[in-house]
């Protein structure tokens, strides 16, 4: 890779365990485009180069830009316009000239006429320009869709496992090291199996719960399985009123989470009828408490919440069958583009009708350290603005010299 170091578009060195046909030693370097949608002046092609982006990240094995911000401002910069037809020597000179890069995605969506909102003209082209003779199309389609749905789930996923080289469907291959962290690395939950507790609380999880963060024993319960009296379990309780408007959220203690590491979570639940969620919300540490219009965390029993400022969350969706214990897993990656995750924690929760919801052997343990670049990200309020936190400090400073 000649040109890897210096990229123009400031990407991130993410050299995680390879995924993909690229060797853990080489991987290479994937360029996803803002897809054209002249429908709504490009906002919803910018929509589906962000899933993408995201979708790889996730994969690992690939050196990718840091945002989609990091590809429009050179896009922008050399006037540069990619069309599904767009010829590939064209292409090239983009993908290797300008991004220094081997792959490149790129396309367009654009809505049928006379659709409302389902049917789309979706066209996808990914590229590698580093094979000789000629350029190898990885993956090429040319799609109406009858649900937008199908965009993510069929064919971006497609356009993944042919990138990663495996067949359309098939399960993400195996990471030793990764499964090897999930099997012997510790638990970051205290308390997740809901065995130990005193007065009525388990072990490193709240005393209260539900929106009004009542004490346990009603909407939130920690009592003996039905059935099996040695295990105990977390048990969310509430009728339908309760159920279709708030829900019952609890909440464990917090644990330290490290931005930019791959974590997993694992959970045994079931529900005699309600929908049950888990969201893993992590925070940073901040100075003072966070003002009413931003994130922020709710302070429970726990003092230090006050001052931690929820930046990132992972929402699990459980399905399975109902009155059967299912098990859910599900890994997540904590970033932020201003602030640093630093630290987690769990809530459970249960809503959408009445009857109750039962969670136990709650597990979160992270499978892939962080890679060394994370820690250099340019710090921005949020993925849509280019304007970095260095940049206002700068223009506040020189308003304020030009007003004095």
């Amino acid at each position: 890779m000649k040109k890897s170091n210096t990229l123009r578009v400031g990407l991130a060195t993410l050299l995680l365990v390879c995924t993909a046909s690229a060797s853990a030693d080489d991987p290479k370097i994937v360029i996803p485009f803002d897809f054209t949608s002249k429908f709504d002046q490009g906002r919803y092609g910018q929509t589906v180069g962000e899933m993408i982006l995201a979708k790889l990240r996730r994969e690992g094995g690939f050196v990718l830009p840091e945002s989609m911000l990091d590809v429009r401002d050179t896009v922008a910069a050399n006037r540069i316009v990619l069309e599904p037809d767009t010829p590939l020597e064209k292409v090239k000179q983009v993908v290797v000239g300008e991004f220094g890069a081997q792959i490149g995605i790129w396309g367009s969506v654009e809505r049928v006429p006379g659709n409302e909102w389902d049917a789309y003209d979706l066209k996808i082209r990914c590229v590698d320009f580093s094979t000789q003779p000629e350029p190898t199309v990885i993956y090429r389609v040319d799609a109406r869709t009858k649900a937008v749905s199908e965009i993510p789930h069929v064919y971006v996923k497609a356009l993944v496992d042919r990138l990663c080289g495996r067949q359309p469907g098939g399960p993400p291959p195996v990471d030793a090291a990764a499964e090897e962290n999930w099997q012997k690395g510790p638990n970051l939950v205290r308390g997740g199996d809901f065995q130990q507790g005193r007065a009525g609380v388990p072990d490193g999880w709240e005393a209260r719960g539900g929106q009004l963060r009542e004490p346990l024993g009603n909407l939130v319960q920690w009592l003996p399985e039905t059935g099996n009296p040695a295990n105990r379990v977390i048990r969310l309780q509430f009728d339908q009123a309760l159920g279709d408007s708030f829900g019952v959220m609890y909440y464990s203690d917090f644990f330290p989470v490290e931005e930019g590491a791959t974590y997993r979570f694992q959970c045994r639940w079931r529900t005699s009828g309600p929908e049950a969620k888990v969201f893993i919300k992590c925070y940073d540490e901040v100075e003072s408490p966070p003002s009413a219009s931003g994130p922020k965390a709710t302070a429970g029993d726990d003092p230090t919440a006050a001052s931690r400022r929820e930046c990132y969350r992972s929402q699990q969706n459980l399905k399975g069958p109902k009155k059967t214990w299912n098990t859910h897993a599900e890994d997540f990656t904590p970033r932020h583009t201003k602030y640093t995750p630093r630290w987690g924690r769990v809530m459970l929760y249960g809503y959408l009708g009445a009857g109750a919801v039962e969670f136990d052997d709650v597990v979160v343990k992270q499978i892939v350290p962080a890679s060394p670049g994370e820690s250099a990200k340019t710090r921005r309020h949020s993925l849509e603005t280019r304007t970095t936190l260095k940049e206002m400090e700068e223009n506040r400073r020189r308003s304020e010299e030009m007003t004095n």
